[in-house]
This record gives C-alpha cells, sequence and structure tokens, in this order.
C-alpha cells in the first residue's frame, strides 16, 4: 500500500498528538500531581515548624505565667491552712488561749469536705416607739425636716427595690438550680468545726478573739454563748470553723514540722506559702512594697502590691530575664490621696484610666515603698526593675530599697527628684 507524502505527514502528526496526549495523561499530570501534594506538605511543615518555633520562644513566657499564676493562687491560699492536722490545731488555740490568760477546753466534730454554708440573715420588723409621733410632731411644729418620715421613705424604696431584686434573684436562681447544684458538688472544701469552752474575765476573752481575728491563718467564729458567772467573770462556749486548701508548694511540709515556738513559714517576703506576719512586720510602716526577684527564684522576678493587703487584691507581677518598667502615679485631691501602678502583665486597679485607687497615707507627712531585692545569681541573671514615679501630691515619696546588688543593681529609679527620696539600705 502506497503513502503519500501527505499522508505521511498526517500520520506523523497524529503520532505526535497522541505520545503528546498520552505523555500529558500519564507522565505529566502525575507528575504534576506529585509536586502540588509535596508542595502541600512543604506547606505544612513550614506550619509545623513556625508553630514549634513560636512555642519555644514563647517557653519563657510561659515558665513566667506559669510563676505568675502560682503566685497568684499561692497568695490567695495563704490565710488557710494547708491541710487539717487536729495535732496542730490544739497545740496552737492551746497558746492563743493561754496567751489570752484564758482557760478552755476544745471539742471536735469529725473532718468534713463540702460546700462552705451559706449565711442567711431574716428581716426582722421592728415596731415604732410610741414616743416617736410626738417628735415628729415637735419637728414639724419648729418647721424643722421629718427625718424619720425622710428615712422611712428611704427604707420603703429600699425595701421595694429589694424586693424587685429579691424576686429576679430568685427567678434567676430557680432558673439555673440544677446547673449550681451540680456545681456546688464538684466545688468542695475540707474543714473542721470545734468547739471551745473558756472561763476567765471579759478582757481575757476580747484578747482571745483579737487574737483569733489576727491569726496568721483564717479561723471563723461562727457563734459565741456567753455567761456571767461574776462582776468581771464569764465563761461560755466559742463555735469555730477551720478550713484547709491543698498547697502547690511546699508548705504543707513545713507545716507538718511545726514545733512549737518555731517560726512558720518562709522568712523571704512574697514567697508561696509565707508567713503573713512576716510580711506584716517589715511592711506596717510602708505603703507599698515591691519584691525584685533573681529570674532562678520559683516567684516572679516582679511582685508588686499595698502593704499589710492579706488578700493580695491590689498585687500585680511580672516575669523576664530583663528589666521590667513599673508606673508608679499618685494623686491628690483635697485631703483624698489615690494610687495605680502597672507593670506589662497588669495594673492595678483594672481601670487604669482614672485616678486610681483612694488610700491613707501610713504617715502625715510621706508616702513610702519598700523595695525588696537581692543579689544577682551570676551573669545570666539580668532580671530586674526600673520604677518610674508620677508624684502629684504635697508629700515627699520614700523609696526604701534593701538587699540590692552593689555592683550590678537590679533596682532603678526615675521622677521628680524633688517629690522623691530613694534610700538604699
Amino acid at each position: 500500500m502506497n503513502i503519500s507524502n501527505r499522508e505521511k505527514i498526517m500520520l506523523f502528526i497524529l503520532g505526535i498528538i497522541l505520545i503528546g496526549i498520552g505523555y500529558y495523561n500519564f507522565v505529566y499530570t502525575p507528575m504534576i500531581n506529585k509536586v502540588e501534594v509535596k508542595k502541600q506538605e512543604k506547606t505544612e511543615k513550614e506550619e509545623e515548624y513556625n508553630q514549634t518555633m513560636a512555642t519555644i520562644n514563647a517557653l519563657e513566657d510561659r515558665k513566667g505565667d506559669i510563676k505568675i499564676l502560682k503566685s497568684k493562687i499561692s497568695d490567695c491560699t495563704a490565710k488557710f491552712y494547708p491541710t487539717i492536722s487536729q495535732e496542730h490545731i490544739i497545740l496552737e488555740l492551746d497558746k492563743l488561749l493561754n496567751d489570752s490568760s484564758l482557760k478552755g477546753g476544745i471539742t471536735f466534730e469529725p473532718i468534713a469536705s463540702s460546700t462552705v454554708e451559706e449565711v442567711t440573715k431574716e428581716r426582722v420588723d421592728i415596731k415604732e416607739s410610741s414616743l416617736q409621733k410626738f417628735v415628729d410632731n415637735y419637728d414639724s411644729i419648729n418647721g424643722k425636716e421629718n427625718v424619720q418620715d425622710s428615712t422611712k421613705n428611704k427604707d420603703s424604696n429600699i425595701e421595694k427595690n429589694s424586693n424587685v431584686e429579691k424576686k429576679t434573684s430568685e427567678n434567676n436562681i430557680n432558673q439555673n438550680s440544677e446547673a449550681n447544684a451540680e456545681e456546688k458538688k464538684e466545688n468542695t472544701i475540707q474543714y473542721i468545726k470545734c468547739v471551745v469552752n473558756f472561763d476567765g474575765t471579759y478582757k481575757s476573752l476580747d484578747t482571745f478573739l483579737n487574737k483569733i481575728g489576727n491569726n496568721e491563718k483564717k479561723i471563723v467564729v461562727n457563734s459565741i454563748n456567753i455567761n456571767q458567772k461574776s462582776l468581771d467573770g464569764v465563761s461560755g462556749t466559742l463555735g469555730l470553723e477551720i478550713y484547709a486548701v491543698p498547697r502547690i508548694d511546699d508548705e504543707l511540709e513545713n507545716y507538718l514540722k511545726w514545733i512549737l515556738n518555731n517560726t512558720y513559714g518562709k522568712e523571704v517576703p512574697f514567697s508561696p506559702g509565707a508567713a503573713t506576719g512576716a510580711v506584716k512586720s517589715e511592711a506596717d510602716t510602708s505603703d507599698f512594697v515591691i519584691s525584685a526577684n533573681s529570674i532562678n527564684s520559683d516567684l516572679p522576678t516582679v511582685v508588686m502590691g499595698k502593704s499589710n493587703d492579706d488578700g493580695r487584691i491590689t498585687y500585680v507581677y511580672a516575669d523576664k530575664n530583663s528589666a521590667e518598667s513599673i508606673q508608679i502615679e499618685l494623686n491628690q485631691h483635697g485631703d483624698k490621696y489615690y494610687y495605680k501602678y502597672k507593670t506589662s502583665r497588669g495594673t492595678y486597679p483594672n481601670d487604669y484610666s482614672g485616678e486610681g485607687a483612694q488610700f491613707a497615707p501610713e504617715s502625715s507627712s510621706s508616702i513610702s515603698l519598700d523595695v525588696f531585692s537581692e543579689k544577682r545569681v551570676n551573669s545570666d541573671d539580668k532580671s530586674g526593675v526600673n520604677i518610674k514615679v508620677i508624684n502629684n501630691t504635697d508629700k515627699l515619696f520614700n523609696i526604701n530599697i534593701s538587699g540590692d546588688d552593689t555592683t550590678n543593681p537590679r533596682v532603678t529609679v526615675d521622677g521628680d527628684s524633688s517629690k522623691i527620696s530613694v534610700n538604699k539600705k
């Protein structure tokens, strides 16, 4: 069969087309798909790498967050016992009784673990005095405002508002009763109740109650029964409740090793589980306190708060291996004083745009800040605090720095030198 040149050319072109189609379908397309898959894998690997690097870079911040959170938890639980130990409680209550010159005994109920009991107050309507109408008549004759009626109207409005709020509250409680019941089952606390029988004088009883109120660990007085024995002598019973919150630090071990006349807690200010009394003894005469610590410390590198704040409500924190900038602003309106401060991790008060929180300075002539620092551990220890002070008051701001590194200080102060006095100890 003879094929013309034209047919040969057409067959050649057809062959090229078929080869091209086959190459595209069986070679090129699979290769393109593989390339796309590899590109996708590359993108995923790059995302994983970036996430991993971000996690690695954020490790220090997360460590700081953990230290700050741990410190906040320790501050919140510092007023409670780490565990219920009747032996230690007996020794402590016995010491309080002896120091108050009271005689007595202690009876314990079994240790319980449940929700905290709610205290309900009963509203009692007291009848008006029969003499009140004469007083009202006298006031009206003399043109004076009837204070009693005004008070009644206010009380009536308050009662109406209270009833509305009460109904609203009851509706909310009814709507969420099941959820609250489940939550109460989960949120329990270990506590023990005890009854203290006492015998002594009114003064001794008052001293005992004050010692309980000022005790470094919280002891709740939920009932008291007093009987008069003589002109100054009394006897009776006290109902006490003691709560325990588990610790995340080593306070439990230290507490269980407790021996009489020992110093309990840690001597380092602001340390987790530190005895509140130890902080008070050094902070009584100051208005504010700052702790500047090493990055190797279990505590955040910076802890700041109002002195004698047992609940640590006013405290702010920061944690990084470099100088942390703190701004303290003091304001005055008339005879009232206000304060606010901030770190990179928090502010007090939360609304930093206002004048700040009102306070009464400890001294009539100055406002003071105690800064507890420590020597640097090594050349890699670069943590510190730069305190910027804005003093808009008529008082001198005294900054007392103790324990700082003399060669490479952790603490620096910036502000108007005419309103700031820095004292290093």
